[in-house]
């Protein structure tokens, strides 16, 4: 009987440290994978904000002109002056109404009041 409970104890214990390596293993597995995901986090996050930076430089009257001047639009020391246009909003009202036609419009424009 002894050799048999010896046995069963053997196999327990050996079953166990299988178990417990095989958890091991995983744990480590997962721990690498997370060292790895924060790696690819932090590229991710320094290229947003190296994208981010590229934006705002992007958006400054500097850049606006240096590439005018790249593509010859203007020369060196001439000035640029930019428009801004705003969408007609349908709710504007119109001085007109929307009813007169092209005619009467030019020639209000022309003799209407002053």
């Amino acid at each position: 009987m002894r050799p048999v409970v010896a046995t069963a104890v053997l196999s327990l214990g050996l079953v166990c440290a299988a178990a417990f390596t095989g958890i091991t293993v995983q744990a480590n597995a997962l721990e690498r994978a997370k060292g790895v995901l924060a790696d690819e986090i932090a590229v991710e996050q320094a290229r947003n904000a190296q994208l981010e930076a590229s934006i705002a430089q992007k958006k400054t009257t500097d850049y606006l002109i240096q590439k005018a001047q790249d593509y010859d639009f203007i020369k060196q020391g001439e000035g640029l002056i930019a428009v801004e246009r705003s969408a007609p909003s349908a709710s504007a009202p119109r001085t007109d109404g929307g009813r007169a036609s092209r005619v009467a419009r030019w020639i209000q424009l022309f003799f209407g009041t002053r």
